[in-house]
């Protein structure tokens, strides 16, 4: 009871906002000036100069337990919402949270999530502390072992170093904070839907390799429709094309498109906000055959939403496909129209260019949608 006490005083961000950060007003957060976010007014955000760690700034903070084991919690759903049962070593990190709180007074918890095998917080450093928040963190982890150790588990508590993402620009404090807030409820959705998340290195359309995400069943859906707008598009353009996208779209097409331009991005996302299926042809998007965080990955922020609900296919074309002789003759094409319309004579394009491969992919993605 005292932990729990504890956790609710200091970091449950279940809780409302102004009862865990009485300084921190959810309407002000997103303007992020020094005064909103309790800062004195000679300090700055300088964190890329030497010795910015010590100085004012708010980091998010993700430690992952070793192997990914569930050391912390397990993952349960109470009929209403999901929550984490924590382990007595979850407590522990609750624990020790409070312990980092009372020996750096400097800094302030804005949102924290423990979760079956790893952990976040958002840091606000308030002013320059003696010590770094890099070590200040290493301290916290270390007490977390050693709590770890009381519990009778002997081996490493955690799989690597921490993995910092820190506060650079308007806007950045609020998606971290949903992040975290979220980040119970995201892992359930993925639990009830693996297969919508599983990274599939060798998918095969019509000869062309993909590496995708998403639900595959959008590729056998005979109405199909190719969402490819210039960049110089007015916003005339733009609605009149919207409007016809999103017409067949409710009639049943599935949607593809590169969402290169900006016309191309804001008909997709209207897409993806009504609900419609949306497939989405990516350059790098997907972590290297072999990272680290392969495993783990998972698309990001509405994509997710669109994921867990099987309206999102992404496909990411492989070496092979930017390469293969009808994709690099029918881009060719286009990039020869190009200069031809412009006046410029043509000259090939490198096929590792990003010209190159942001013209591909609205020839592969005209070529997916004519199957």
């Amino acid at each position: 009871m005292v932990l729990f006490s504890l956790f609710r005083i200091f970091v449950n961000v279940n809780s409302r906002w102004e009862d865990v950060v009485p300084s921190l007003d959810c309407k002000f957060y997103l303007l992020m000036t020094n005064e909103n976010l309790n800062i004195s007014k000679n300090e700055t955000f300088t964190w890329l100069q030497p010795g910015a760690w010590r100085k004012p700034c708010i980091v998010h903070v993700t430690m992952v337990a070793n192997s990914r084991q569930a050391l912390f919690g397990k993952l349960t759903h109470n009929g209403s919402k999901a929550v984490v049962e924590k382990t007595p070593i979850g407590w522990a990190l609750i624990d020790q949270e409070r312990r980092m709180l009372e020996l750096c007074p400097e800094i302030k918890i804005l949102a924290d999530k423990v979760m079956p095998d790893h952990h976040h917080m958002v840091l606000q450093v308030q002013r320059t502390m003696p010590r770094s928040i890099r070590e200040v963190v290493r301290g916290y982890m270390q007490g977390c072992k050693e709590e770890a150790r009381k519990l009778g588990f002997t081996e490493n508590l955690y799989d690597a170093p921490p993995f910092y993402r820190v506060l650079t620009h308007k806007g950045q404090l609020h998606a971290m904070i949903e992040y975290v807030k979220a980040n119970t409820e995201r892992a359930w959705q993925r639990r009830q839907a693996p297969d919508l998340f599983r990274m599939h290195r060798k998918t095969e359309v019509d000869g062309l390799q993909f590496t995708s995400m998403g639900n595959h069943f959008l590729l056998d859906w005979p109405d199909r429709q190719l969402v490819e707008m210039s960049r110089s598009a007015s916003d005339e353009q733009i609605e009149d094309l919207l409007k016809s996208v999103l017409a067949a779209a409710h009639n049943g097409a599935v949607t593809y498109t590169a969402a290169i331009s900006k016309g191309e991005q804001k008909i997709a996302r209207m897409v993806r906000e009504q609900g419609f299926p949306l497939v989405v042809l990516l350059n790098d998007g997907f972590p290297a055959e072999g990272d680290p965080h392969e495993r783990f990955y998972k698309p990001g922020g509405a994509y997710f939403e669109a994921c867990s609900m099987g309206k999102l296919l992404l496909m990411e074309p492989n070496e092979s496909t930017f390469v293969n002789p009808a994709v690099m003759m029918a881009t060719e094409e286009t990039l020869r129209k190009k200069a031809e319309t412009r006046h410029y004579s043509y000259v090939p394009v490198p096929v590792e260019s990003q010209r190159y491969r942001f013209v591909a992919l609205n020839e592969i993605g005209r070529m997916l949608v004519a199957r």
